[in-house]
């Protein structure tokens, strides 16, 4: 019986590709390469919490423009190809590079012990997009202070010059621009 659940994935398999094959999307004779075997085989060896992380994976892909799937494919490639110290540093720049959500979660996460960590990072995978979506909303309302403090240092604690559409206004103390003719701010004309 252990191959059962194995047999029902090929079967269901088998159905989709004869399908797929009769609407006229493959070759009448389309069976489930080895390779495709193959990986419903290491599918079904997976635990829930990584099959619904995968099942996002593969709807994400499937919203993909091609160009988006090339681009992707291709950094999939090298991160294979990469030794374990490459896929460090790999790693490392995505997570940097992976905006707010991310540096909410990096940072929850080092609030919370070691221990903890595994086990957190694993119910929060498992939550539907919504709901993930919700948690880190909350957890950057908590931390939103610690976040502002920890942009500044990476910025080397300038403050960035807010670019203002033309027009605007409100300006920030110590501006150098001009405010609008006619106000009463603005000094007489100069007569020569």
């Amino acid at each position: 019986m252990k191959f059962a659940p194995f047999f029902f994935a090929l079967g269901l398999a088998m159905n989709a590709w004869a399908a797929d094959a009769a609407a006229g999307k493959g070759s009448a004779d389309a069976a489930p390469s080895a390779e495709e075997i193959q990986t419903i085989r290491k599918i079904l060896e997976l635990p829930p919490e990584r099959l619904s992380r995968i099942r996002g994976a593969i709807e994400h892909i499937e919203k993909m423009p091609l160009g988006a799937r090339k681009e992707f494919a291709d950094k999939l490639a090298k991160f294979e190809t990469a030794t374990p110290e490459e896929r460090r540093k790999l790693t490392k720049e995505l997570r940097e590079r992976g905006g707010f959500s991310g540096r909410v979660l990096e940072h929850y996460f080092k609030s919370l012990p070691p221990e903890k960590v595994k086990e957190e990072r694993a119910r929060i995978n498992g939550l539907s997009p919504e709901q993930r979506q919700e948690f880190i909303r909350q957890q950057a309302e908590r931390f939103s202070v610690e976040l502002a403090k920890e942009g500044e240092k990476k910025s080397g604690g300038e403050k960035k010059a807010v670019k203002r559409p033309k027009g605007d206004e409100t300006h920030p103390e110590g501006s150098a621009t001009t405010p609008p003719e006619g106000s009463a701010t603005t000094p007489p004309p100069v007569i020569q």
